[in-house]
């Protein structure tokens, strides 16, 4: 009978070691990986080579969709009925 009450608690899963550092710590977990994994030091390597450019380029048309934003942000509104559409009349204001 002890033994159905003691089944019937709640018990949380077992974890590893690997996943318990993980949480505690992952820069550490990181740094064994690295450590014990040629093929992630070497996906690493390749990801530095690859990426790295199109992670660069990326940056620089952010940066100069950024400066072409806040130009047109800065601009005074142009002189006319704005939100009309060619051919249309003062009727479609309202």
């Amino acid at each position: 009978m002890k033994y159905t009450y003691i089944q019937r608690e709640y018990s949380e899963p077992f974890i590893t070691i690997g996943e318990y550092i993980f949480e505690t710590d992952p820069e550490t977990f990181f740094s064994l990986c690295k450590l014990s994994n040629p093929l992630y030091l070497a996906l690493v390597q390749l990801e530095q080579k690859v990426f790295k450019p199109f992670v660069d380029l990326y940056t620089q048309l952010e940066t100069i969709s950024t400066r072409v934003l806040e130009k047109l942000m800065q601009e005074p509104p142009r002189p006319g009925r704005g939100g009309l559409l060619p051919g249309e009349g003062d009727e479609a204001l309202v």
